[in-house]
């Protein structure tokens, strides 16, 4: 078998493209009011079912993450903002729990709610998808199922006991979303995540479309 021999130069390479990978997360924030109400049911199901990450972190809805070099994020960004630019603020409809058999149960969208958040989602991989492909290559995802979880890595048991308590229970909120966040965590250090970029939904006309109109 052949052995594989790396110098120091090599060393120092690979340790310099580590510190320089994090992971980035575009998500929609929950408003005060429904962020409690979840915040409840996430402190609920730490301490009776023993999901130890459940109240970690805050509410939130995932719209793409991913692990990329952070000299490779400025066309991401760039892509994010021109479909903020273009989408009006709007309101998201919660309604319900549900589970994947991964283990993690969730609150689910209204059916009109999800169809609009995953309009959007279709907008941000038009315009970024090339560059991920090709600086981000399986490290990146888009959302395809909007949802805002509970808890997550549940055990068998744990997914269990919290069906039977809580699929059929009702739980219905909103809030109305104006803004996406742009969050970021480093590999190496493990830390939390940190707000970098806050991007506004304008409901800006499509600029192609405007000049049409003119001619």
């Amino acid at each position: 078998m052949k052995s594989i021999h790396f110098n120091n130069n090599d060393l120092s390479t690979i340790r310099n493209i580590r510190e320089h990978l994090y992971e980035y997360l575009l998500v929609f924030s929950c408003d005060p009011v429904t962020e409690a109400a979840i915040g409840g049911v996430k402190q609920y199901f730490q301490k009776a079912y023993g999901c130890e990450q459940a109240a970690n972190l805050r509410p939130h809805l995932t719209l793409f993450n991913c692990i990329i070099h952070e000299y490779k994020l400025e066309r991401v960004i760039q892509g994010f903002e021109k479909v903020a630019r273009r989408i009006a603020p709007f309101r998201i409809e919660l309604d319900g729990f549900n589970k994947y058999e991964g283990g993690t149960f969730y609150v689910d969208l209204e059916d009109n709610s999800s169809r609009q958040v995953n309009g959007l989602v279709r907008n941000l991989k038009n315009e970024t998808g090339d560059h991920l492909s090709k600086w981000a290559s399986g490290e990146f995802r888009f959302c395809t199922d909007p949802h805002v979880t509970i808890a997550r890595r549940m055990t068998p048991m744990q997914i269990n006991n919290a069906s039977r308590e809580w699929m059929y229970k009702k739980f219905h909120s909103s809030f109305r979303v104006t803004e996406m966040i742009l969050l970021k965590r480093s590999l190496v250090s493990g830390s939390k995540c940190r707000e970098i970029a806050r991007m506004p939904l304008l409901g800006l006309p499509d600029p192609a479309l405007v000049q049409a109109t003119l001619f």
